[in-house]
């Protein structure tokens, strides 16, 4: 991995206006860890031990599109690059607030994980006391949470320890759960354990701000494992799934848990919300209608509904719009149907539902498939490639 970086000259002459006063000054954060890993750079944050005032100052002429004293930082136009400017923040007042500071180390402590901890100086030499670094040799990239080590501080004679990222911002729970279900991280032994140890957290976090940072991981590519591997922060967050972890469903339809089933098809569907909450909570109401036949097999008359029922109670805590609650109770109502459906019948449905309904029952049907037993995967190709006709002719699909 390369110890230095190439600052984009727009931005490296911001930092000589501030080098040349003899103020400290250092790009910081997602743009140093992109850089590094050979990826676009995107949002550019400077972080600085000059005060507000002076930035007003040593910035004059340069267009200022925002500003805002209270937290310290303000957003310059460098050569059409807008660019973050910050004051060193050493942590919060009891307000919320931020308290100002002047250590490097300080303001890094306050971050999320350590591969956003990595800084480079005006000539793009990184510095890196959380070792974040090292997280990113290879891919995919170790996510740790800050504070998970001890920082090699080079501006105090003993390093400190820090507090937890994880156990200091509830959010950082879900931003590391969402970062691993991109694919591109692995959240490291240590920061695993303190999420599960501090999954109940995430109760204090506001519903809106809650179901927004769920909906990205709900959105993921590896949604599946992330809700296979921290069902603690899933059932924390939807107490009504508790019943389905380690359920075992009775059913020679069924290879899996009642829980596993449900994470399976989540991660089995297209990244569409309404019908990813519909297969998260489609059996959730098994556990309360199960009734067991002179076989010893299971039967859940009446599961749809109340799952259904569980799905609304759920989503209306996170105060979810009212028209993804109706989509995702219609999907959950309706998803026995699609598994039931070929090209005559839905056709036969338009006079029913409207195609995009149908198609999102098809959808459903197909993801729900594969998730109970590999033994689908052919019947479950064929209700996509039905869903994909309806996707040509949205009035009616041609019947052969």
């Amino acid at each position: 991995m390369d110890n230095k970086i190439e600052v984009p000259h727009q931005v490296a002459t911001l930092m000589y206006r501030l080098v040349e006063r003899e103020y400290r000054c250092y790009m910081v954060g997602s743009s140093v860890r992109n850089l590094l890993i050979k990826e676009p750079m995107g949002d550019i944050d400077l972080i600085t031990d000059a005060e507000i005032e002076r930035l007003e100052v040593i910035f004059e002429g340069y267009r200022i599109l925002e500003q805002d004293a209270s937290k310290g930082e303000m957003v310059v136009m460098a050569g059409g690059i807008p660019v973050m400017i910050s004051r060193f923040r050493c942590g919060k007042d009891p307000d919320g607030a931020p308290i100002f500071g002047e250590i490097l180390t300080e303001e890094l402590e306050q971050r999320d994980f350590t591969v956003n901890t990595i800084c480079a100086d005006l000539n793009g030499n990184i510095v890196d006391p959380f070792d974040g670094v090292s997280c990113l040799e290879q891919k995919p990239y170790i996510l740790k949470a800050v504070g998970e080590g001890t920082p090699a501080d080079g501006e105090s004679e003993e390093p400190q320890e820090t507090d937890s990222s994880i156990t200091r911002d509830p959010m950082n729970i879900l931003k590391a759960l969402a970062l691993m279900g991109s694919g591109d991280y692995v959240i490291s032994t240590r920061t695993s354990e303190s999420i599960k140890e501090n999954a109940e957290s995430i109760l204090t976090v506001p519903p809106p701000q809650l179901r927004a940072a769920f909906e990205e991981i709900l959105a993921a590519k590896r949604v599946s494992d992330v809700f296979l591997e921290f069902k603690e922060v899933i059932v924390t967050l939807f107490p009504e799934l508790s019943a389905a972890i380690d359920y075992d469903q009775l059913s020679i339809f069924q290879t899996y848990t009642l829980y596993e089933h449900l994470c399976k098809s989540v991660g089995c569907s297209y990244p569409d919300i309404p019908l990813r909450y519909a297969l998260l909570f489609h059996g959730a109401g098994k556990p309360d209608c199960q009734a067991i036949n002179a076989d010893g097999a299971a039967t859940y008359y009446g599961h749809a509904e109340r799952s259904m029922i569980l799905a609304r109670r759920a989503m209306e805590r996170l105060e979810a719009p009212k028209e993804l609650i109706a989509e995702v109770s219609f999907l959950i109502t309706h998803h026995d149907m699609g598994e039931l459906l070929d090209e005559q019948e839905a056709a036969a449905l338009l006079d029913r539902f409207s195609a995009p309904d149908i198609r999102s029952m098809l959808l459903f049907a197909c993801a729900n498939l594969r998730a109970k037993s590999p033994d689908n995967e052919q019947k479950a190709a064929a209700l996509k490639k039905l869903s994909e006709t309806l996707a040509v002719h949205p009035r009616r699909p041609e019947t052969r």
